[in-house]
């Protein structure tokens, strides 16, 4: 399955691998992580309503020096979203190159962009899945998992996952009154 993602959460960090005496510990062996969540100075708050994280396992990765500014746009190899416990997991297995329409896209979706989702009412289409969800105050940031064509609504208007000359992309959508 090949998943394009758009953007990410707000959060990321690196687990080192296991093994301290291993040169590879911060590179090869590392797992790099992206969730929901706000960074307030040196604090970082998750305040998850919905847990959940995004995984790349960092000897899969092909760029030497790990810059999660260059993951947004790409395309990634997955087995797709899974329930782990009480958290939703996505395990990107390794970047790939771009398809014409992917099976899924990951957008990140923060209320200062999009609108605030109302979670207790009719939000979402069928082919929108959250992989993390944060609110902190009136702020919100909340991870999807998407189908192209699906669509999401928040208070500043509905939102659609089109694919329109080879490129996807979120849409406002007009809705009739």
């Amino acid at each position: 399955m090949i998943v394009q993602c758009l953007t990410f959460g707000s959060l990321w960090w690196l687990r080192p691998g296991r093994d301290k005496e291993h040169p590879g510990r911060f590179t090869s062996q590392a797992a790099v992580f992206n969730t929901t969540g706000f960074c307030q100075g040196a604090r970082v708050r998750r305040n998850w309503i919905v847990a959940g994280v995004i995984r790349l396992n960092a000897g899969t990765i092909l760029e030497q020096r790990l810059d999660p500014l260059n993951f947004k746009g790409g395309y990634f190899q997955t087995c797709g979203l899974e329930r782990s416990g009480s958290w939703n997991r996505l395990l990107l297995l390794r970047r790939t190159r771009s398809v014409s329409v992917p099976d899924a896209v990951l957008v990140a979706v923060q209320k200062k962009d999009f609108g605030r989702l109302r979670f207790g009412s009719e939000w979402r289409t069928p082919g929108v899945r959250i992989v993390a969800a944060s609110v902190h105050g009136e702020e919100q940031e909340t991870l999807l998992w998407m189908q192209v064509g699906s669509e999401f609504t928040t208070e500043k208007g509905t939102w659609r996952c089109l694919q329109n000359s080879g490129k996807v992309q979120l849409s406002q959508i007009e809705t009739s009154r």
